[in-house]
């Protein structure tokens, strides 16, 4: 819709005062807010929609939330009659668009190339009626030029950061040579790198720069894993985001070699050795407040080496049992179970579907000066204080059950498995568990019932695994829609009576469906939470297990004993909090 007040376009720099009384005039904000913000910012050197928005005033037309950066930008925008442009750098090719111009002369005209065609490059600016540049730039690129708007701060940041990394591969390539094709360049590299593995891990032809960028991109964009993988010509690097994988950029082969002998330096592996996989961490301090955790794995693949790095949340250690998401009965009941004096309590679920975040926040649940708690971890992805934590390594023969076999001579009152894997591991669970301590601990099974089957094909006897087995949650991560673009939209009845089934389940009157904005990077979801069954046991089950049922019948016979995870997910979704959609990719 056309406004009907305009900008002075000459060519000239925006003022806070005019920002100011153009928001008034549409009622975005009111003449005391900006009389407040004229005295508050009177003086900043700052771009006018910066100043405005660290003044945190509230938005008018939605007066439970402080008016956004990102909403001032569009309504200039649309003041300035210039399209509006949001900078995803997972969408922008780095490479391309500094090729462009240096990073000199960027940064002194303040804008960006975002796209970057044959015939035409667009630039985003913050300042719409700078125009002076154009023509000079048009001169030096032979290109015609787009303007579009954005956002000041992401193209301030964008410059410095898109260009650290330009620089850091231009390093790599001269002091490697060009041609990340030529094979015969690519072993002269490589070898030269398993020379040098002894190599100062601060600085490595300029990979350090390229490093640094990749952990605090990964940690900006809320990323779980980093995977660097080769192949035919080059190598990309992906992030996994609320459960799905990114590219996020592509190198040519000899830079991601580069890249993996630096982070394999920093994880403390042999850099030379490329036959056998390796693990290791790495701890990297970001800013001065802000520390990451990282396990790192190397493989060897058809076209060299690939790595997954787990990036683990700093917040995960400080989550309580309380905040896992369980509903209010449900939470009463596992940290009663909990609280026993013996028994098994197990998690179950794929990976990455939050195993250790509940285990852990179980254990800080009855943690206490009097209670000697022993854990078993392969990896210790979060460390407490307050727990006595053992790595496994099994080269040196430090196994789960060698070590809840050394906790018994430890004289422990929990223990916490990282992972029943075997027949042995599960035998010993079992009889720390029957000499009076608490063992908690996890298995890889589809759901809560099927963990009892689990066991018994480890050859735990129906008596012993009735007189141990406490209770089991069996738990998934599903996507958080983005709460500033969902869309209200009709209930697919078929659908969802049918995931419903045998349950009575009331339909609700709407649902919402994911749409995509620039809050949650175009893809309608942000965030995750848990849904989960619980399974306690009681005499019911146990005379059904004693019995010797199979899962089938099993399932039958406790049909109404508690609530399946596809109907904890259905509330869910009755609540507004994920998509129909996204249980069905994630827990049918």
């Amino acid at each position: 819709m056309a406004l009907k007040y305009k900008f002075n376009k000459v060519d000239r720099k925006l003022t806070l005062d005019e920002v100011l009384d153009f928001l008034v005039e549409d009622k975005l904000i009111d003449k005391s807010q900006a009389e407040f913000v004229r005295k508050k910012k009177k003086l900043s050197q700052k771009h006018p929609l910066v100043s405005i928005y660290e003044c945190n005033i509230t938005d008018r037309r939605n007066e439970d939330r402080p008016i956004r950066l990102e909403d001032l930008v569009k309504w200039l925008a649309a003041r300035s009659d210039i399209e509006y442009f949001y900078i995803d750098a997972l969408k922008i090719d780095i490479s391309a668009v500094t090729a462009v111009l240096p990073k000199a002369y960027i940064k002194r005209l303040g804008v960006l190339p975002v796209l970057v065609d044959d015939d035409s490059v667009t630039f985003a600016v913050a300042e719409p009626f700078l125009t002076g540049w154009v023509q000079e730039v048009k001169r030096i690129i032979k290109k015609e030029i787009n303007i579009v708007l954005a956002n000041p701060d992401m193209i301030t940041s964008c410059i410095d950061d898109f260009y650290a990394v330009h620089k850091a591969v231009k390093n790599v390539s001269r002091n490697t040579g060009m041609g990340g094709k030529d094979s015969a360049r690519l072993r002269e590299v490589e070898k030269m790198l398993g020379q040098n593995a002894g190599l100062d891990a601060r600085d490595e032809s300029g990979i350090s720069g390229i490093v640094d960028w990749l952990f605090q991109y990964a940690h900006d964009e809320r990323a779980t894993d980093i995977h660097i993988e080769p192949k035919t010509g080059q190598g990309i690097i992906r992030f996994r985001i609320d459960g799905m994988l990114r590219v996020v950029y592509k190198f040519d082969p000899e830079i991601l070699l580069s890249v993996l002998s630096r982070l394999k330096i920093m994880s403390n592996m042999k850099v030379d050795e490329k036959r056998k996989p390796q693990d290791g961490r790495i701890k990297r301090r970001l800013t001065e407040e802000t520390t990451i955790e990282i396990r790192s794995s190397c493989i060897p693949t058809h076209y060299g080496e690939k790595m997954v790095m787990r990036i683990f949340d700093p917040n995960m250690a400080d989550t309580s049992i309380d905040e896992i998401g369980f509903e209010k009965n449900d939470l009463v009941k596992w940290k009663s179970i909990s609280d026993s004096s013996f028994g098994m309590v197990l998690v179950t679920g794929p990976t990455g579907s939050g195993k250790s975040t509940t285990l852990h926040a179980s254990l800080r649940h009855i943690t206490k000066p009097e209670i000697n708690i022993c854990t078993a971890e392969d990896p210790v992805e979060i460390i407490n204080d307050e727990f006595n934590q053992m790595q496994i390594n099994e080269e040196v023969g430090i196994t789960f059950a060698g070590a809840i076999r050394a906790f018994m001579r430890q004289d422990p009152d929990v223990i916490m498995v990282g992972e029943i894997r075997d027949e042995e591991t599960a035998e010993m669970a079992v009889q720390a568990s029957l000499t009076g301590h608490t063992v908690f601990s996890t298995l890889h099974t589809n759901d809560a019932l099927s963990t009892v089957f689990r066991l018994l094909e480890l050859n735990i006897p129906n008596h012993l695994l009735i007189a141990t087995l406490k209770g089991i949650c069996a738990q998934r991560l599903v996507r958080v829609l983005c709460p500033s673009c969902k869309e209200e939209s009709t209930v697919p009845e078929n659908a969802w009576k049918k995931i419903a089934y045998p349950y009575n389940f009331k339909t609700p009157e709407k649902v919402y469906v994911p749409k995509g904005c620039n809050d949650c990077k175009h893809t309608g979801y942000s965030g995750r939470i848990c849904v989960y069954e619980m399974v306690f046991l009681n005499e019911k089950l146990k005379n059904a297990i004693q019995s010797g049922m199979d899962l089938t019948q099993l399932q039958k016979a406790t049909a109404n004993m508690f609530i399946p995870i596809r109907i904890h997910a259905l509330k869910k979704v009755a609540e507004g909090l994920t998509s129909l959609e996204e249980i069905m990719r994630v827990v049918m």
